[in-house]
């Protein structure tokens, strides 16, 4: 491992890409800003061949595009991640004894074991698995299952770097419930994996500077995630195949132009069921109904701290399509949850980007009245979400 490269994935990560969510607005520039960051607009990022991105997505070992994932999706319980040429997928994460196996103890930090299979009921493709399926619970206001997300997956500073595929796949070999991971896309028009527009040195050592949406994907592909020396920027298309059946993600679409390229890809993928998008309430007001294919994918809307919002959601916008509300997580819940969100048919949902952040700590967030938790601790997340459920007579927990 290049030590300068490990000391600036360390050092430099800047508390977790600053914060790297969406923010309140949908979506938080690099820089903390509001608006666009780019300084490109639609006119720059040229149309690619005309085929949508997914149309060539071919198995590994067949001589073309190489996805980073093994061909064939392993059920939670296989150590089957290892040699899928997207780094040390099988051995190498924080808190297990092997992350291949999701059987393996996984341990929060009171000392108790994850135990990672109890976060998988059954095979992952039937409607009743909530790890697959926004169908089950997670569309359910009345589903009493608290769920985790992997922020950017289960990722560490040293083998599974922030929106890797080793950090996803360690996040579903961890019992995680979801992932959430960041969209831009590339002046051919492709969707890909990537936070920062232009790329931070603490992302990639070799492509540090360079604007996603001025480069084609192959080139965003060629980029290398810090510390590692395999892991590189994926595309949309590869992720969505590999998480089919295994577990639902979040999207981060970072700028407003993309949503619609976005919902393009998603919808091509038939991945509506496990692919949803998080948004401001402006956006899903005013620019998601003027997309195609809008009303056929879900919606995260995250209004922060503004509570007035919720209102504007329920009573003037009312997008059923709309089934999870993000909120700050030290805010007020008082009993908004059980008067206005759930009777709504909406989920709730926060993000604590601590990443010490302890079991007690996420657990008490839900307890709070938050249904969902994305968090960088992805073991702590996952053990409070086992105890939550446990103490629900939730089963399996």
């Amino acid at each position: 491992m290049n030590t300068a490269a490990s000391h600036l994935g360390v050092v430099l990560l800047a508390l977790v890409l600053a914060g790297a969510a969406c923010s309140s607005n949908g979506r938080q520039p690099p820089d903390g800003d509001a608006g666009n960051d780019s300084g490109i607009t639609d006119g720059d990022r040229g149309p690619g061949d005309g085929d949508l991105p997914g149309d060539d997505l071919l198995e590994d070992g067949d001589g073309d595009r190489q996805d980073g994932f093994a061909d064939e999706p392993a059920p939670a319980d296989e150590d089957a991640l290892d040699g899928d040429g997207g780094g040390d997928n099988g051995d190498d994460f924080t808190g297990g004894d092997d992350a291949g196996d999701a059987g393996g103890d996984n341990a929060g930090d009171d000392g108790q074991p994850v135990d990672a299979d109890a976060g998988d009921a059954g095979d992952g493709s039937g409607p009743d698995d909530w790890r697959s399926s926004l169908a089950a619970c997670w569309t359910d206001a009345d589903c009493p299952r608290v769920m985790a997300i992997g922020h950017g997956g289960m990722w560490d500073l040293t083998s599974a770097p922030y929106d890797s595929d080793a950090a996803i796949a360690a996040a579903y070999a961890g019992g995680m419930d979801g992932v959430k991971i960041d969209v831009r896309v590339t002046r051919d028009d492709v969707p890909v994996i990537a936070h920062s527009s232009p790329i931070e040195i603490w992302e990639s050592l070799d492509c540090s500077g360079r604007r996603i949406e001025e480069m084609t994907a192959d080139e965003v592909t060629a980029c290398h995630r810090v510390p590692s020396t395999s892991e590189t920027f994926q595309r949309l298309d590869d992720v969505l195949e590999y998480l089919r059946g295994k577990m639902v993600v979040q999207l981060c679409v970072k700028e407003e132009r993309d949503y619609g390229r976005t919902i393009e890809q998603i919808l091509a993928q038939d991945a509506a069921d496990f692919a949803f998008i998080e948004l401001s309430t402006a956006d899903l007001q005013n620019i998601v109904p003027t997309l195609p294919g809008n009303e056929s994918v879900y919606y995260l809307v995250n209004v922060g701290s503004n509570l007035a919002e919720i209102n504007t959601l329920i009573d003037e916008i009312g997008n059923p399509r709309a089934f999870m509300v993000e909120i700050d997580p030290d805010v007020d819940l008082g009993d908004l949850v059980a008067t206005r969100i759930h009777p709504a048919g909406m989920r709730t949902f926060t993000y604590l980007k601590a990443e010490l952040a302890t079991v007690a700590q996420l657990q008490a967030l839900f307890e709070k009245g938050f249904d969902v938790v994305s968090a960088n601790a992805g073991a702590n997340a996952v053990q409070a979400r086992i105890n939550v459920n446990q103490a629900r007579g939730v089963e399996p927990p």
